[in-house]
């Protein structure tokens, strides 16, 4: 009886220990980019979960340059943003991210390893991690020449024709495939680049988020003041717009806004593949809706407006599972407003695609979302 109930203790606690062991492969990523220059790589950005909360970790130069970070992540090119951002000083940041991107946003930061000392010490070698423009990852084989013990490192690239640019700040420093340190600067005349070690980052991110509930907020453009009583998409009721496949012409004319206040600005995106989506989460945990309006009012450019409009709703609270209401073209009263009336229905997010704009080839505009119930 023993010679069997052995093995099986031993496997249990080895399954426990995979479970709730720190993890050694976790690089999740985000290329950093501006919205009002979507083209250039600003830098990276880590991206882990603190809570319920998805943070990103990047260089305060790189989230300055940006304005209101937009990021790319790895892989699936999910999009996701911040206006929540804390300086915790020496080139460090933490930014709370919205936006899809915050909905595959790696490990909790408690689980993450901070043993990266052996790695750093029995390794003279490491690779540079970023992601490209369109998602894929970019790796630059380094050497280690310098070491605090502590904080910092330094590192060369391993062939003279290769050299680390200013786009590749916040890139992670792989050993094995476990991050050991974030690039925060590179020395432009010798090529060397300066490293914030893992453990220290981790640490004093952690400091940071653990003594204090939410980091510092700019105030949004989405201002929640003034919203309709009965909207189930505005702000102020608590709904909020949670994934977008496009981005805006720049940073004032953000998605967010669709369910801001009266004077929060349009939004205004530009479409390199139709349809232009939205994803909206309705106030309340699940709710019966009937109506949805596309405010169009005041919007300097009619042609930009969308035309044919497919609506799809979601209603688990698990991992999404789309099913379309109806598609048709929008039809617009002399406000500028097209109403959408459907039989009741529950739904705890709407998805609005957007299939193609009035007369625009590649724009879009529309100030407002509302959606209600009967």
């Amino acid at each position: 009886m023993k010679i069997t109930e052995i093995p099986v203790a031993r496997l249990i606690k080895l399954l426990l220990l995979l479970i709730a062991g720190p993890h050694l492969c976790l690089a999740q990523q985000a290329l950093v980019r501006s919205y009002a220059d979507p083209a250039l790589s600003i830098g990276q950005a880590y991206l882990t979960h603190y809570g319920d909360r998805c943070i990103a970790l990047l260089p305060t130069h790189v989230a300055t340059e940006a304005g209101t970070p937009a990021f790319l992540l790895e892989g699936n090119a999910l999009l996701g943003e911040s206006d929540a951002i804390s300086d915790l000083g020496d080139d460090v940041s933490v930014a709370v991210v919205s936006g899809s991107a915050s909905g595959d946003c790696g490990y909790s930061m408690s689980t993450i390893s901070r043993a990266v000392n052996d790695l750093i010490r029995n390794q003279g070698l490491a690779t540079l991690r970023s992601v490209n423009g369109d998602g894929s990852l970019a790796r630059m084989a380094v050497a280690i020449i310098d070491d605090d013990g502590s904080t910092y490192l330094r590192v060369r690239p391993t062939s003279d024709r290769i050299q680390i640019r200013k786009g590749h700040s916040g890139s992670l420093l792989m050993i094995r495939d476990q991050p050991v340190g974030m690039l925060l600067s590179v020395n432009a005349r010798h090529g060397v680049g300066k490293i914030l070690r893992f453990d220290a980052l981790l640490s004093r991110a952690e400091a940071h988020l653990a003594g204090d509930a939410r980091p510092d907020t700019a105030v949004s453009s989405a201002d929640t003041t003034g919203a309709a009583h009965g909207d189930l998409a505005a702000a102020a009721n608590g709904g909020s717009i949670t994934g977008w496949n496009t981005l805006p012409v720049d940073a004032e004319h953000r998605a967010a806004n669709l369910v801001g206040s009266d004077t929060a600005p349009f939004w205004r995106t530009r479409v390199e593949a139709w349809p232009a989506e939205v994803e909206v989460d309705l106030a309340g945990e699940k709710v019966v809706i009937n109506r949805i309006e596309l405010d169009g009012n005041g919007i300097p450019d009619p042609g930009e407006l969308p035309n044919r409009v497919e609506i799809f709703v979601n209603v688990g609270s698990g991992e999404k599972s789309w099913r379309s209401l109806l598609s048709r073209e929008a039809e617009y009263d002399a406000k500028g407003v097209a109403v959408f009336t459907l039989a009741p229905t529950w739904a705890r997010q709407v998805k609005i695609a957007v299939g193609d704009s009035r007369v625009s080839p590649g724009t879009t505009s529309l100030r407002r979302i509302r959606i209600s119930g009967p």
